[in-house]
């Protein structure tokens, strides 16, 4: 099996039989350790990105400096830490766009 998915033009993530391979690399090629080699490791942040339409638990989400819910604050500061974690070896993130109900 070999897949080839593109995002924004700039990156491309494969299958190539077990091995993930990002920009024709296999994952995790320098690690010290064997079986994490080629493997896509994964965050499920579910609600990276997220607002909540709800008036009755919007409230829920204030955030302490503000007392107020801002989804563009929460979704910006969610890319602007994904530098950080990758620089730990995060290579992917999971969210949820499907809507939900909270509370």
């Amino acid at each position: 099996l070999f897949v080839t998915l593109y995002a924004a033009g700039k990156t491309t993530v494969s299958i190539d039989g077990t091995n993930f391979k990002i920009n024709g690399e296999i994952t995790y090629q320098k690690s010290q350790y064997d079986y994490v080699k080629g493997l896509l490791l994964n965050s499920r942040m579910i609600q990276g990105i997220f607002d909540d339409a709800n008036k009755s638990t919007v409230d829920y989400w204030d955030y302490p400096d503000t007392k107020k819910w801002d989804p563009t604050r929460n979704t910006d500061e969610f890319v602007s830490n994904m530098s950080v974690w990758n620089s730990y070896g995060l290579l992917s993130f999971t969210v949820g766009l499907q809507g939900g109900g909270p509370g």
